[in-house]
C-alpha cells in the first residue's frame, strides 16, 4: 500500500498563490494519482497537480495535498498535537482523511450558523475592518495575500484566526463555540502568530494575543 510519503513525492507541489481548484474541475481535468472508499458514503481521491478531493454523500472539500504534515487533535478541554512525521510512512489516506473530516466539519459547523466563511468572505469583513482603521489592515492591501496568510495555517488555526481578528470574538466566545477551552484558544493563536511571523514579519508585529 502506497504510504503518505510516497504519495506526496509522485504528486505535483502547487505553485504557491495558485487558487483551489474546484472538485468539477478536478473530475473533470486532473489525473487520479489514488483513490480510496470508506466507508458506505465516503471517497478520498489525490490527484497528481497535487490536490485532495474529500466526499461523504452530497458533501466535499478539496485542499492541497502537501500541507497536511502534522494534526492538531482538540477535543473539549483536551489537545493533542501529532507530528507529521507520524504519518509519513502510513497508509497515505490516514491523514488526508483526518484533514477531510475537520474541513467538513468546520463548513457544517458555518452552514449552522448561517454564515460561511470563505477566502473571498474574509477579504469582504477584512476591508471593513480597513475602514476602522485597524493596524493589520494597513500591512495586507491584497486579497491574494490575505489567502496565502490563512493558507499557511491549519484548519483549526484558521477557524480560531478568522474568528478573533476579523469577526472580533473573544477567547471566551470562541472557546465555547468550538468547545475547547480558553488556554487552548490562546495555544493556537500563538501557533498561528508564529506561523505567520516566520512569512509576514510586518503582518504579525500588529498581532497580539490577548492572554
Amino acid at each position: 500500500m502506497l504510504t503518505l510519503q510516497e504519495l506526496k513525492q509522485i504528486a505535483d507541489i502547487p505553485k504557491r498563490g495558485n487558487r483551489i481548484p474546484t472538485a468539477k474541475y478536478l473530475k473533470g481535468n486532473e489525473t487520479v494519482v489514488e483513490k480510496k472508499r470508506l466507508g458506505v458514503d465516503a471517497e478520498i481521491t489525490a490527484y497528481q497537480n497535487g490536490y485532495v478531493l474529500y466526499q461523504v454523500g452530497r458533501h466535499f472539500t478539496v485542499f492541497p495535498l502537501h500541507s497536511c504534515g502534522s494534526y492538531l487533535y482538540i477535543s473539549n478541554s483536551h489537545m493533542a498535537s501529532l507530528s507529521g512525521s507520524v504519518f509519513e510512512n502510513e497508509m497515505w489516506y490516514v491523514r488526508l482523511a483526518l484533514e477531510g473530516e475537520d474541513r467538513l466539519n468546520r463548513n457544517q459547523e458555518e452552514r449552522e450558523r448561517d454564515k460561511t466563511v470563505s477566502y473571498s468572505a474574509v477579504s469582504e469583513e477584512w476591508n471593513v475592518m480597513e475602514d476602522a482603521g485597524l493596524p493589520i489592515q494597513e500591512q495586507i492591501e491584497k486579497r491574494e495575500t490575505i489567502e496565502e496568510v490563512l493558507q499557511l495555517l491549519t484548519e483549526r488555526q484558521r477557524m480560531v484566526v478568522i474568528r478573533f481578528f476579523l469577526q472580533e470574538k473573544t477567547q471566551r466566545q470562541i472557546s465555547k463555540e468550538l468547545g475547547i477551552s480558553s488556554p487552548a484558544v490562546s495555544t493556537i493563536l500563538s501557533q498561528a502568530i508564529q506561523r505567520i511571523r516566520r512569512k509576514y514579519p510586518s503582518v504579525h508585529r500588529e498581532m497580539q494575543v490577548i492572554q
